[in-house]
């Protein structure tokens, strides 16, 4: 074999050498790039997926903010009302006292007076009204009873001896009854929600 056949042996052999290194780094580069896409495809679909558990988590407090809003709202409007209609009742109580509903006020707070000295508290011009009353229910506790008018009506009266004060006035036993009776008036204004 000659020198000329001899390069051209050596020429054949290093471009098929050079073609199968260039086919393996083909090769390797296409892997690589598989690679990557699949890297790259796997990292955005959990971005993606993060990020719409993200979103859904937002969503739910968002939703959540509003609903409680909501709530609060209903609630204070529902007590705005309760109170309403708390004071509409409380203006209505003095001037729906009837002489049997008077004198079962003035029996109470007569029967649970002390022994001694006591003073009625009575609406304005309602003295002789209640005094008629204790003369023919308490004709004994008529002696030891002083007078005092109160500043405006109230429906009632109130006994008031030394520290003792019995308040049977419609006003407090509306504000004593009103814990009981606010649920139900709740119930029956604003259905099972109240």
């Amino acid at each position: 074999m000659g020198y000329d056949d001899l390069i051209r042996v050596l020429g054949e052999e290093a471009a098929r050498e050079a073609r199968e290194i260039r086919r393996r780094a083909a090769e390797e580069r296409d892997r690589i790039l598989a690679e990557a896409r699949s890297a790259s495809s796997g990292a955005r679909e959990a971005l993606l997926a993060r990020e719409r558990k993200e979103a859904e988590v937002r969503r739910r407090v968002a939703l959540a903010k509003v609903a409680l809003e909501r709530e609060r709202t209903l609630l204070g409007e529902r007590r705005r009302l309760l109170e309403a209609l708390r004071a509409e009742a409380r203006g209505a109580l003095a001037g729906a006292l009837d002489e049997a509903a008077l004198a079962r006020l003035v029996d109470e707070v007569v029967s649970a007076a002390p022994p001694g000295p006591f003073t009625l508290v009575v609406d304005p011009g309602e003295r002789g009204r209640v005094q008629a009353i204790l003369a023919a229910s308490h004709p004994e506790a008529l002696e030891r009873a002083a007078w005092a008018e109160a500043p405006a009506r109230r429906g009632g009266v109130e006994l008031r001896s030394g520290r003792l004060v019995l308040d049977d006035t419609l006003p407090s036993r509306l504000a004593r009854a009103w814990p009981r009776l606010e649920p139900a008036l709740g119930r029956l204004l604003f259905g099972g929600e109240a």
